[in-house]
Formats: C-alpha cells, sequence, structure tokens
C-alpha cells in the first residue's frame, strides 16, 4: 500500500515546483512536496523519512532521465539533490571518515528532519572529497 500511495503521488507530482534557482528554494519546494507525499502514504506508514527517501529516488531518476532532465532543467539541480538515505547509505556514510560524528542509524522510520539533515551534510563533505554530486554516492554506497 506504501509503494501504491507514494507512486500514485508521484505520477501527479507537478515537477515544475523545482524549477528553482537557488539551493534555499529548492530545499523550499523539496520539503512542502516531502509532506504532502507523507500524508499522501497510509495512516500507519506516514514517516517522515519514507516519504523524503521515495522523493529523493524519483527526483534522481528524473536527473538520469534525458529528456525529463532537459524539459525540467535538472541538470543544474544536481549539486542540490539529496543522497536518497536508507540503512546501506548510512552505512556507506558512517564508514567515511567524515563520517565520525554521525548518530547511528536505526531505520527510515525513524529518520527525522534534523537527523537527514546531518547525514546529508556528511554526505555533501565526503561527495566533494570525491569529485561527485552526493545524489551519486547512492550508486557508489549500493555498489559495495
Amino acid at each position: 500500500m506504501v509503494v501504491a500511495n507514494a507512486r500514485e503521488f508521484l505520477k501527479e507530482l507537478d515537477l515544475g515546483h523545482f524549477k528553482v534557482d537557488t539551493p534555499e528554494t529548492f530545499m523550499i519546494s523539496l520539503n512542502k512536496e516531502t509532506e504532502k507525499l507523507q500524508n499522501a502514504l497510509p495512516r500507519g506508514a506516514r514517516h517522515w523519512g519514507t516519504a523524503r527517501k521515495a522523493l529523493n529516488i524519483f527526483l534522481r531518476d528524473v536527473l538520469f532521465n534525458l529528456y525529463l532532465c532537459k524539459e525540467y532543467g535538472f541538470r543544474h539541480l544536481e549539486p542540490w539533490l539529496e543522497l536518497p538515505l536508507d540503512s546501506k547509505a548510512a552505512k556507506g556514510l558512517l564508514a567515511e571518515f567524515e563520517g565520525r560524528s554521525l548518530k547511528p542509524w536505526k531505520n527510515i522510520k525513524d529518520l527525522t528532519e534534523a537527523m537527514s539533515d546531518d547525514y546529508q551534510n556528511i554526505a555533501k563533505q565526503v561527495a566533494e572529497r570525491r569529485g561527485v554530486a552526493r545524489i551519486h554516492l547512492d550508486l557508489i554506497y549500493w555498489m559495495a
């Protein structure tokens, strides 16, 4: 039911909401859409972390789609896109030198906005050191 609700929400998502010019306005849009998706999930599964992960994966897929990326101007959003957080991403970040200060990962249901911000800040540092956008760390950690 969670996946079906998320798919239905994302099918109707107006990607124009992400046609923005600054990282700050991108984050405002990302937070608004996360909240909307969270509310679209079934009652017992309305977790902020679940909604944020689904939205981040969807936006990554838009970036990777040549036609959608061009149509909605996602290329310039690449540095602002977040690493979709889950146990594999958390394990990867916790193993990085920069990740020593992170709180241990529990699960996606317990992910809060504040904890996500901490993990995203570390992901940004790791990505900068590796010379990639943090969205691409997802592939690196899943391949490990």
